[in-house]
């Protein structure tokens, strides 16, 4: 009789423990479309799932997600699966981590890897002052233009589908399932660019004004943090106040290696309103005019004084193209202000529109002791190479300069150089992934002599 109990307490106990280990529905997964920026913009880099538990296993779980897209109900186009594996955040990581999310790391050379488009403005010819070739002054037509952001928001879903079972922590199965999420802005987290507030500063008149974007170290103490500048080209003029944040990581370049702050302006139109030559004013384009230079200088100056902690002998420049001109030109306005400066293909000092040829010597003595870099592609067809060698000519050969420094870049083809876009205009791409250059900058002070 005892063996007759024990063998039907066991066939009773078998059920239980095959219906404990059956596969179930996983309760309402949270979905994260995680983005970065690129070389060639905004990018989804990955996606995130957040489970009701801690996932048991899961440094590779790359064979278990496949991830799709769909853009305005069309068909369903398919993202490189990279790697998945288990987090204790919304957040791609160097290694898993216990926790309750799956990150599912995407390639974002993927053909369906925007959240946005680009529309194109000012795809006119502009007409423009300019010298011809014997120094007179005659009108010449350029075009500018100008790529602004169009995001998918909620036309673009993201559909995950975890196809095989997976294990919780808490013994749990969680049979296959499937989740869709669309790009609206709450669900789309960016590293830094999230972290960046908006404002605007104005002179005189409130329509003379000038948006920003202000990034302020997220983990602030008693220490001194470092401020950039950055510049954006002729390609992100707009009033979006986001697309110059978008278009390279110029923004966000000292960032990767220092926590500091960092301002980022942007201005509305090729002219400027409120600098007019047709108004008897000296005028000029992009950020040559005097107004946008003291609309940023007021940027600037306002937030050192909403902010003390920002160390004042540790203030830095880059701009890039048309930004380049620009940060050149604050850098003459303030000789004794900034530490130093990244000048990405720029032109020749104190050009106006298209009327270059007026560097010297002597216009050129107050940034003899300043770190400055220029960077150039001798294959430039946008900002011809000779402005920067102009630049640098004068500064180190002329004036002596001991803190100067030019690289110019031979570009044929996308890659050389770390230079993915192919443009020969473009060298940031080098230069914001450039451990290098960037911790160059950030070594720099403002020392005594250049008080």
């Amino acid at each position: 009789m005892p063996k007759i109990k024990l063998l039907c307490a066991l066939c009773c106990f078998v059920p239980v423990l095959q219906a404990q280990d059956m596969p179930q529905k996983a309760e309402p997964i949270q979905v994260t479309i995680l983005s970065e920026i690129t070389s060639k913009g905004q990018k989804v880099n990955g996606i995130a799932l957040e489970y009701e538990s801690n996932i048991l296993s899961g440094s590779d779980l790359t064979q278990l997600y496949q991830v799709q897209t769909s853009l305005d109900n069309k068909d369903k186009e398919s993202r490189s699966v990279l790697k998945a594996y288990v987090n204790n955040q919304a957040a791609i990581a160097p290694q898993a981590q216990a926790g309750k999310f799956i990150v599912i790391e995407l390639d974002t050379k993927d053909t369906n890897a925007d959240l946005y488009s680009l529309k194109t403005a000012n795809d006119k010819p502009m007409k423009f002052r300019a010298k011809d070739k014997n120094g007179n002054i005659i009108t010449t037509e350029k075009l500018q233009a100008v790529r602004i952001p169009q995001f998918y928001d909620d036309r673009l879903v993201y559909h995950i589908k975890q196809t095989g079972y997976l294990k919780l922590s808490n013994g749990k199965t969680l049979d296959k399932t499937e989740v869709s999420q669309s790009a609206v802005k709450n669900k789309v987290k960016t590293p830094l660019i999230d972290n960046f507030s908006e404002g605007n500063v104005h002179l005189n008149v409130a329509d003379n004004r000038m948006n920003y974007r202000l990034y302020i170290p997220q983990n602030k103490n008693k220490k001194t943090y470092p401020l950039t500048v950055f510049l954006h080209g002729s390609g992100q003029v707009g009033s979006d106040n986001i697309a110059h944040l978008l278009s390279s990581k110029g923004a966000v370049a000292t960032l990767q290696y220092e926590e500091g702050f960092v301002l980022a302006p942007q201005y509305s139109s090729v002219f400027d309103p409120f600098d007019d030559v047709n108004k008897g004013q000296t005028g000029g384009i992009h950020w040559q005019t005097d107004n946008r230079q003291q609309l940023v200088l007021k940027i600037i100056d306002e937030t050192l004084v909403a902010h003390p902690n920002i160390d004042t002998n540790r203030i830095y420049l880059i701009g890039l193209s048309r930004g380049s001109e620009g940060a050149l030109n604050l850098l003459l306005k303030r000789p004794h202000f900034f530490a130093g400066a990244l000048l990405l293909s720029g032109r020749e000092a104190y050009t106006l529109e298209w009327m270059d040829g007026n560097a010297t010597k002597d216009n050129l003595m107050p940034l003899k002791d300043l770190p400055l870099w220029f960077f150039h592609s001798k294959e430039d067809k946008v900002s011809p190479v000779q402005g920067s060698r102009i630049n640098y000519q004068i500064l180190h050969k002329e004036l002596k300069a001991p803190n100067v420094k030019y690289t110019e870049f031979t570009t044929e083809q996308p890659g050389d150089n770390g230079i993915v876009n192919n443009n020969a205009h473009n060298t940031w791409d080098a230069v914001f992934n450039s451990p290098e250059v960037m911790t160059w900058l950030l070594q720099q002070k403002r020392t005594e002599k250049q008080k």
